[in-house]
């Protein structure tokens, strides 16, 4: 009896189990919404650079593409530093995601951070692919 209970669950956790695809990409594009002037800037990063703000800095430390059941998103590791008025530093490190950009996002007064795309391939040689 244990033994078909047994058996029963193995099918089920092997049905219920997703298999999901990742890929991990080499940098990543941010659009930058000023709240104050509604003026958008997008910034090509690759990963662990520094982009600086006027009062905060945003490091991308890992950008996923991840294909799970026929749905797509991207994800990335961020750090958002932040300098409040009282002058100290608040920090948010964690996962954003493409497709829900409200689920999980820095606290910024002035802007609004969004992942636009991850790029599988290093920014910086984006626009050199002429051959020398």
């Amino acid at each position: 009896m244990s033994f078909l209970v047994n058996l029963i669950s193995l099918i089920l956790i092997n049905f219920s189990l997703v298999i999901a695809e990742e890929v991990e990409c080499q940098g990543a594009i941010l659009r930058v919404l000023d709240k104050a002037t509604n003026e958008k800037n997008y910034f090509t990063t690759p990963l662990s650079q520094t982009i600086e703000l006027y009062n905060s800095s945003i490091i991308i430390h890992r950008c996923v593409k991840v294909e799970s059941e026929g749905q797509n998103d991207e994800i990335a590791l961020m750090t958002h530093k932040l300098k409040n008025k009282f002058n100290k530093e608040e920090v948010f490190f964690g996962w954003i995601f493409k497709s829900t950009q409200y689920l999980n996002a820095p606290k910024n007064p002035i802007y609004d951070i969004k992942l636009e795309k991850c790029l599988i391939e290093d920014p910086i040689f984006l626009n050199n692919k002429e051959s020398i």
